[in-house]
C-alpha cells in the first residue's frame, strides 16, 4: 500500500512563545528512544547567523539474522534446534525494539504534525519493503517557511526547529537476513544577536586553563600519564586512511577558497589505567560539565559541543571543538577507552588536523614517519 499525505498548515501557536525550548513531544520521543536501547546523541553549536543550534539524532537498526543460516549439518538435531530457537528469540527481540520505536515516532509526527507550519508524511509498504520518510518544521516568528523536496524528502533552510525520520527495510533476498535502518534527525535552533561578523574565535587559552585543575588532579593517581603530543604534515605530503595507512582520520580546513593542506597538531594525551575506572568516569563528567558551561557562556564563539554519557570503547568521541573559522586553528578535546585504560586528548591545529593510526602509543607523527613512546611498539 502506497500512502502519500502532505500538510502545510500554518501552526496553531505562537512560536515567540516557544522560543527558548523545543517542542515537548520531540524531546519526549527522544527519552522514549534512549530507554527502549538506542543511542540518542546530542550536540550544540554555533556559526549560524540565527543562533544556537542544538541537534538530537538516532541511528536505528535491526539486523534480522536468517535462522537457516546459522545450521550445521555436521551437528545434531537437537544442537541446531537450540541454535535456530536462539535466533528466533533474539530476532523477535530486535524486531519488537524497532517496531515499538517506528510506533512511537509514526505517534509523535501525526500528532505534532497539526501543529507545525509544515509537515509530510509518506509510507510505501508493499511486499515486504517498506519505506517511510516523516519531516515537519516550524518557521521562525512571521517568516515564510522555505522548503524543498527530494526523492520523497523535504528539507527547510530558514526553520527555526526542524524534526525528520527516514526508514528503510528490504525483503531477504539473500537467504542470509535482513536489515532495518532509520534515521531520525532534530534540530533547534534558539535565536541570539550575534552576527556572523560578530563571531569570535573559540579561546582555547581560556578554556584549557579552566579544565587544567581537574586533569591535574586526576595525574596524581597511580599510573596515570601525560604525554605530549606531536602530529605534523607539510604542504605537499599526503598520506592513507584505512588499515593499509597510517591515518584514522583527516580534518579538510579552507580559510576562504584556499585549503589549508598543511598540519601541526600539539597538545597532551592523558592515560588513566583500567584500574582507575571510577575516577575516569567522574573525571568525563566534570570535564563534560565544565565545557558545557563554557559553551553557553561564550554564545559568541564557534564551537560544537558533543554529550555523550561517557567513554565509548575503542571509539574516539568528540566533547568539544572550537574553530577560528577566519582564520586556520581549530581546539578538540576527546576522548576514548580501550582495553588498557583511559584517553582523553587536549589538542590544538594549526590547519588540517590528521590523526595517525596507534596516536595513544606515539611521540610523534611527521610526514608520515611514526616514532613510539618508549616502551611501546608499533
Amino acid at each position: 500500500m502506497k500512502q502519500l499525505l502532505t500538510v502545510t498548515l500554518l501552526a496553531v501557536v505562537a512560536i515567540a512563545a516557544r522560543s527558548q525550548e523545543p517542542a515537548p513531544q520531540l524531546r519526549q520521543l527522544e527519552q522514549h528512544l534512549q530507554e527502549l536501547g538506542y543511542n540518542v546523541s546530542h550536540t550544540q553549536s554555533t556559526g549560524n547567523e540565527r543562533g544556537i543550534t542544538h541537534q538530537w539524532s538516532a541511528l536505528l537498526t535491526a539486523y534480522i539474522i536468517h535462522p537457516q543460516s546459522a545450521i550445521d549439518s555436521t551437528k545434531s538435531e537437537a544442537w541446531n534446534r537450540r541454535v535456530v530457537e536462539q535466533y528466533d528469540s533474539i530476532n523477535r527481540q530486535r524486531r519488537q525494539m524497532m517496531v515499538n520505536a517506528l510506533d512511537s515516532i509514526r505517534l509523535t509526527f501525526a500528532r505534532l504534525g497539526k501543529d507545525a507550519s509544515e509537515s509530510y508524511l509518506y509510507e510505501y509498504h508493499k511486499n515486504g519493503t517498506d519505506t517511510i520518510k516523516y519531516s515537519l518544521a516550524f518557521r521562525r516568528d512571521d517568516d515564510t517557511l522555505q522548503s524543498f523536496r527530494y526523492d520523497n524528502n523535504v528539507y527547510f533552510r530558514n526553520a527555526i526547529e526542524v524534526a525528520s525520520f527516514d526508514y528503510t527495510h528490504c525483503n531477504d533476498n539473500d537467504g542470509h537476513g535482513a536489515t532495518d535502518w532509520g534515521n531520525y534527525n532534530h534540530l533547534y535552533t534558539i535565536p541570539n544577536d550575534n552576527t556572523w561578523n560578530g563571531m569570535q574565535p573559540f579561546d582555547y587559552t581560556a578554556f584549557e586553563a579552566l579544565i587544567a585543575p581537574a586533569l591535574k588532579a586526576a595525574k596524581k593517581l597511580k599510573g596515570v600519564k601525560a604525554y605530549p603530543v606531536y602530529w605534523r604534515h607539510d604542504e605537499g605530503f599526503d598520506d592513507e586512511l584505512g588499515p593499509e595507512g597510517n591515518l584514522i582520520s583527516k580534518t579538510v580546513r579552507y580559510t576562504g577558497n584556499t585549503r589549508k593542506h598543511y598540519g601541526l597538531t600539539t597538545g597532551t594525551c592523558y592515560f588513566i589505567p583500567k584500574q582507575h575506572e571510577e575516577e575516569a568516569n567522574a573525571l568525563y563528567l566534570q570535564l563534560d560539565s565544565l565545557a558545557h558551561d563554557y559553551v553557553d557562556s561564550h554564545p559568541e564563539q564557534y564551537y560544537t559541543y558533543s554529550f555523550s554519557s561517557g567513554f565509548f570503547q575503542n571509539k574516539l568521541l568528540d566533547m568539544l571543538i572550537g574553530l577560528d573559522i577566519k582564520g586556520d586553528s581549530s581546539y578538540e578535546l576527546k576522548t576514548l577507552a580501550d582495553d588498557d585504560g583511559f584517553y582523553i586528548l587536549s589538542i590544538n591545529t594549526r590547519g588540517e588536523l590528521w590523526i595517525p593510526r596507534d596516536w595513544p602509543r606515539l611521540k610523534s607523527y611527521i610526514n608520515g614517519e611514526r616514532v613510539y613512546l618508549k616502551g611501546m611498539k608499533p
